[in-house]
């Protein structure tokens, strides 16, 4: 079992710049320097990290080197996290387009999972076939991101379509796409993070441990939620996924909260996985 930790605490997140006028340009960005985050990373004891598809973009024409370099500092790369619309049939052929793209440089260096987080909110309000429609191009990306060895998960996140229990109840009625939870974003989005988690247990991966605090997002166990009980029961149920840390938009010093949340899992049931 893996324990990773997401790159984007280190750095601004931005978004690249041609997505404004093409959207098959659009890309998630920590402004940061992966080498130097990988070693920081590393120096706390995790053994994976994750990226956003900008900062994997830039290992495009050399993705083996990306994996090459993971592996001589210690680490592998254990998934991507990618955005799009989904809901805009115009557009969605270009955002299918950058994510195979996306999935075939991942699985070039060595990714297992990629990450898809989105589904727009329209600013005349949700449309009847908004859920449908996200769905369906959630399976497209599935297809084509099995095509390249990897697993397709959809992560519900604040400021997209899909925050609220029902609103994930609504889109895995009639979807199969694999979950990624974020526990920070379940509770923000007025979930109980454990009981969604038993209710989809089978479906689950790849999780995000994040801790929320009712404000923001903070050091494991600096928060409000259960993740003694969450961890317990996967590990209960024999869950065989994988598990990333992350911390984004912490304002503290994200190598102090990286080591603080490592030492924090060292007192889990996790602890038998930690080297």
């Amino acid at each position: 079992m893996n324990v990773g930790y997401m790159t984007n605490a280190f750095g601004p997140l931005v978004g690249s710049g041609g997505g404004v006028t093409s959207i098959k340009d659009v890309r998630y960005e920590t402004m940061c320097k992966d080498e130097e985050v990988f070693r920081e990373i590393r120096s706390q004891g995790f053994n994976g990290v994750e990226m956003f598809d900008g900062n994997l973009d830039q290992f495009a024409s050399q993705p083996k080197e990306l994996k090459k370099q993971l592996q001589e500092i210690g680490l592998s790369l254990y998934g991507v996290y990618a955005g799009a619309n989904f809901i805009y049939e115009d557009a969605w052929q270009d955002e299918l387009w950058r994510i195979h793209q996306t999935a075939r440089i991942a699985a070039e260096a060595g990714a297992k999972h990629l990450v898809l987080g989105g589904g727009a909110v329209r600013a005349s309000g949700e449309e009847q076939k908004d859920i449908s429609r996200l769905a369906a191009s959630l399976a497209e990306a599935e297809s084509i991101v099995a095509q390249e060895g990897l697993i397709a998960s959809y992560h519900p996140h604040l400021g997209s379509m899909i925050e609220s229990p029902e609103q994930i109840d609504q889109l895995f009625s009639c979807s199969s796409i694999s979950f990624c939870p974020d526990l920070a974003h379940l509770a923000a989005g007025g979930g109980d993070p454990l009981e969604i988690i038993k209710k989809y247990r089978d479906r689950i991966p790849y999780i995000h441990l994040k801790d929320w605090d009712g404000e923001g997002f903070v050091p494991l166990g600096h928060g409000n939620i259960d993740l003694h009980g969450i961890i317990d029961f996967l590990e209960a149920q024999s869950y065989t996924g994988d598990w990333l840390v992350e911390i984004d938009g912490y304002a503290g010093d994200p190598l102090e909260a990286c080591k603080v949340s490592y030492e924090f899992l060292k007192n889990t049931s996790l602890n038998k996985n930690i080297k």
